[in-house]
């Protein structure tokens, strides 16, 4: 076994291993009650004290939530909570559905975009091939991250802080995904299209009589499908880590509910999301950073993150299988 095999070998290994661990997180988390992703909780007396949220990760704890405060539940914290008392390993596998669901109509969307900007520039008209490679230089001239918060501005009209979540500001992230990741979709279609179409067997195809979907069929997609099968996997951990840039600047999908501390509101507030994703859940990391609490900021990041490297070490995984023959 060659050590170029045995390299993909372990990075595949790797890949599913992070995927099965995340994937065996979330179903506990879901196995966790409702309320205790949705409620705010508050601690009674432990050990001669009242823990204030956020709860440490490991405590077992006597809380009541907000709803029905003479209600006195015993719960294990395993990841620790948030602001609200909320337990994060409910929360954060709650944030992964949503996520999930938006990546998967973002790719859609960034794909689509991107194969047919592709199809223009590898068997469209010059003047076609002109305006799809100058709109694709001045998406790469553009920085990612400022070019989709005014796609999204432009559909929502201000930061997630102020404006309604619904069905526009899905449309909003989808479209500015999309827009912000098509170039290199794009460019590697029209790569693979153009090689196949200086090659010995397509002339051969051609002079046979093979033309239009024909042709496409038997050798263009062949080349096509598996670079677009890795390709799905890097743009799905690079949607991911813009989700996490986008939460982080106060762009997100979901709604949410103040929580202020302090007398007279005067103090810094947390936002406690409603129907949170993983993004969301990035917002307030700079309130708990601030106040040394790294449990509500590191369990989010790091999902999102472990998420990201599982889908990139899977496109390198079988990267390799796909390089065009030299």
């Amino acid at each position: 076994m060659s050590r170029d095999r045995i390299q993909r070998l372990l990075l595949l290994a790797s890949a599913i291993a992070v995927l099965a661990t995340l994937a065996t997180l979330v179903f506990i988390g879901l196995r966790i009650p409702d309320r205790f992703a949705t409620d705010v909780w508050a601690a009674h007396y432990f050990h001669g004290t009242i823990p204030q949220p956020p709860f440490l990760a490991g405590s077992t704890l006597e809380v009541s939530s907000d709803r029905s405060p003479q209600v006195r539940e015993l719960h294990f914290y395993v990841l620790g909570s948030d602001a609200g008392g909320r337990d994060l390993l409910a929360l954060t596998a709650r944030a992964v559905v949503p996520s999930l669901e938006l990546v998967v109509l973002a790719l859609i969307a960034r794909m689509v975009l991107g194969i047919g900007v592709g199809f223009v520039i590898a068997a469209g008209t010059e003047p076609l091939r002109t305006i799809a490679r100058s709109a694709g230089t001045w998406i790469a001239g553009f920085p990612y991250l400022a070019l989709a918060v005014l796609v999204i501005q432009s559909f929502t009209g201000g930061p997630s802080t102020v404006a309604v979540p619904g069905r526009t500001r899905l449309i909003g992230f989808v479209v500015a995904i999309a827009v912000v990741g098509w170039r290199d979709v794009a460019e590697l279609v029209a790569s693979r299209m153009q090689w196949v179409d200086a090659q010995p067997f397509a002339l051969g195809a051609r002079a046979m009589g093979s033309s239009g979907l024909g042709l496409f069929r038997r050798h263009v997609w062949p080349y096509l499908r598996q670079a677009l099968t890795i390709e799905l996997s890097f743009q799905a951990s690079a949607v991911l880590v813009l989700l996490a840039e986008l939460g982080f600047l106060q762009y997100y999908l979901g709604g949410f509910t103040q929580l202020f501390e302090g007398i007279g509101q005067a103090a810094p507030s947390f936002q406690l999301a409603t129907s949170p994703e993983l993004g969301q859940m990035m917002s307030d990391v700079r309130l708990y950073l601030l106040r040394q609490e790294f449990a509500p900021a590191l369990v989010p990041a790091l999902t999102l993150a472990l998420a990201a490297l599982s889908f990139e070490l899977l496109g390198r995984a079988i990267r390799g299988r796909t390089d065009l023959p030299t």
